[in-house]
Order: structure tokens, then C-alpha cells, then sequence
């Protein structure tokens, strides 16, 4: 019989427990961090159920946009707040979620508060941020009416002239609309806009802004 020499069998002894205990660190990994994704996508699931304020921070900060709309959604429909509400909408019309930000736009338009919410945010805002956007009346009915369009929801138009009786300022709910409409090259939408242009009966200090914007949206449709 073949005898093998005595430091070779401690060699291959050696090399049989390091073999065995590099498989048992790594079958240990493995199931550590499998518990640890599974503690994750608990944690996952627990704030995404109960908590959905603490996502949209989380999926805001990571840039989620639309993951972070569905959360605000999410937020609003456990509170019912028009102050969550608001950003729902905005978040939703922002990362594309059209028919979301159709439908509680609408619900916000309509909310009891809405007037004082929209003063209220106008206050804290200041006059800068009214020049970019217009008050927030003019802002949230033009992005409402905007989704609404783009959802093919006949309202669309109703909710822009809404916002604009008695006044026409730079930006508003209407030139919203119009632009959503001129960018798509939708001459037909557009002339309907047209139609009802007269319906805004704009005060002495907007004349020049109707002026020009009925201008150049017949300019458009012609």
C-alpha cells in the first residue's frame, strides 16, 4: 500500500478545513444579507403602508419623481387635507402622471378651502414667485386644466376660463391651456380657446396682456 508522507497529510487536512470554512462564510453572508433585504423590504412596505410622508422625502431626495407623486397621492388620501392635496397635484402634473393630476386637481378646485389656501400660499410665496407661475389660483387651475387636456377630459376648458372672470394677468390658467395646446400643434383645441376668449373680460390694467395673447393665438390658428 501507498503510505503518504506525514506533512502532505496535514497539508490536505488543512486545505479540506479551509475549504469547508470559506463555504460556511459565505453560505453566512448570504443569509445575513438576506435577512437584511428582507428587513428592508419589510421597513420598505411598513412606510410605504402607514407612513407614506417619510417616502416622499426619501424618493424627493433621490430624484423619484413619479414614485415620489404616488406617495404625495398616498399622503394626501390618508389625511385629507388641502394642504396635502396641493402638492399631490403638483407633484403628479410634474412627473407626467396626467390622469392623477387631472382627477385631484379637480378635487382641489373644489375644495371649500381652497380660496384661503391659495392666499395663504400667495402670502408665504411673495410677489417673485407669482411673476413665474401666477397666484396660485391661476397655477393649480392652469395645471389641472393642462392634465385634463391631456387626458382627453372635455373639462379641460371649462376649468381654465374658471379661473379667469374679471381678469387676465400675464400667467394665468387660460395661457396655460394655450401653450399646452400651441406645443402640440393642436390648431383645433386651440381655436375652441379662441372662441371663448371673450368670456375673460379682462379689467383695464390686463388689456395689453389679453391683447397680445389673443394675438398670437389667432396668429396660431389661422
Amino acid at each position: 500500500m501507498l503510505r503518504l508522507p506525514f506533512p502532505f497529510i496535514n497539508i490536505s487536512r488543512r486545505r479540506v478545513l479551509a475549504g469547508g470554512m470559506g463555504k460556511l462564510i459565505a453560505k453566512t453572508a448570504a443569509i445575513t444579507l438576506a435577512c437584511i433585504l428582507a428587513a428592508g423590504l419589510l421597513l420598505f412596505g411598513i412606510f410605504s403602508l402607514f407612513v407614506p410622508s417619510v417616502m416622499v422625502s426619501v424618493t424627493d431626495a433621490l430624484g423619484m419623481e413619479g414614485a415620489c407623486a404616488s406617495y404625495s397621492v398616498s399622503v394626501y388620501k390618508k389625511s385629507g387635507k388641502t394642504e396635502d392635496l396641493a402638492p399631490a397635484v403638483e407633484r403628479s402634473y410634474l412627473a407626467g402622471h396626467y390622469a392623477d393630476a387631472a382627477e385631484y386637481g379637480a378635487r382641489l378646485l373644489a375644495a371649500e378651502d381652497f380660496s384661503d389656501f391659495c392666499l395663504d400660499e400667495d402670502e408665504k410665496a411673495g410677489a417673485s414667485s407669482q411673476y413665474l407661475r401666477g397666484t396660485s389660483l391661476q397655477y393649480y387651475s392652469g395645471i389641472t386644466a393642462v392634465s385634463q387636456y391631456f387626458v382627453s377630459d372635455e373639462r379641460a376648458i371649462d376649468t381654465a376660463f374658471s379661473a379667469v372672470k374679471g381678469e387676465f394677468a400675464e400667467v394665468n390658467a387660460v395661457v396655460y391651456l394655450a401653450a399646452a395646446g400651441m406645443e402640440r400643434g393642436d390648431t383645433e383645441f386651440c381655436s375652441l380657446i379662441l372662441d371663448r376668449l371673450e368670456e375673460a373680460k379682462p379689467s383695464e390694467g390686463d388689456l395689453t396682456h389679453y391683447n397680445e395673447f389673443e394675438s398670437a393665438l389667432r396668429e396660431f390658428c389661422s
